[in-house]
């Protein structure tokens, strides 16, 4: 089956999986408000019996989620504001058919977030303050740095899955807000310079390769 999300700008994906989260969510029982104010911060105000908690929207194609460290690790960007993570990934990063949404306890997902942190410093890897640290949700068995801190799903069922088709069909008809693009969790992780996305992107596939940082070498090309 071809991947019906390849077909998608990235501004329509993400609004696809952040509709999909709401969805979820108010299935659930909560009601949602965005908070004002938060820059690009998806950040939402999500009430349910009379108790009003802060939240934050996760997307993910890859099945990892990122937020970025401040102050040396002991802090972390949008993660300490909150009390729940709400996550729409894909069933699968080749050939997605479904998106599934699952709901964390934010303490949870920043103790996570705190080990693989802790682990890679400790093999003397560089990690940015304010860049995104990637933590799969998967468990990752390989049992070096990288590993640290994975396997949330473990122990939580998602709250949801919606097909991806009929997400698709659900939103035909609707036109995302014209800075939905802007709103992405990559525009939250402070790109501003090509240097800095090519930083970003020695580090992912460091990580995802389990080597140092140090041992990517990355070739940038620009035709125009």
């Amino acid at each position: 089956m071809s991947n019906s999300l390849s077909t998608l700008s990235e501004s329509q994906r993400w609004h696809l999986m952040v509709d999909a989260a709401k969805k979820a969510a108010e299935a659930q029982g909560y009601s949602m408000t965005r908070v004002p104010g938060r820059g690009l911060s998806n950040i939402w105000n999500i009430a349910k019996d009379g108790k009003t908690q802060t939240a934050a929207i996760r997307t993910t194609r890859d099945r990892y989620i990122a937020f970025p460290p401040l102050k040396g690790g002991t802090k972390w960007k949008t993660l300490d504001d909150v009390e729940t993570v709400i996550v729409a990934t894909v069933d699968s990063k080749e050939d997605p058919e479904n998106v599934e949404v699952y709901i964390f306890p934010a303490d949870d997902v920043r103790k996570r977030f705190n080990a693989h942190y802790a682990a890679r410093s400790k093999e003397g890897q560089t990690i940015k303050d304010n860049f995104g640290m990637w933590v799969g949700l998967d468990r990752d068995n390989r049992g070096i740095a990288a590993s640290v801190g994975t396997g949330i799903l473990d122990h939580y069922k998602h709250v949801a899955v919606y097909a991806i088709s009929d997400l698709l069909a659900d939103n035909a008809s609707e036109e995302a807000p014209d800075d939905i693009a802007e709103q992405t969790e990559v525009a939250e992780l402070g790109f501003s310079t090509i240097a800095e996305v090519m930083a970003w992107a020695r580090d992912r596939v460091a990580q995802l390769a389990g080597v140092q940082t140090d041992a990517v070498k990355l070739d940038l090309k620009i035709e125009y």
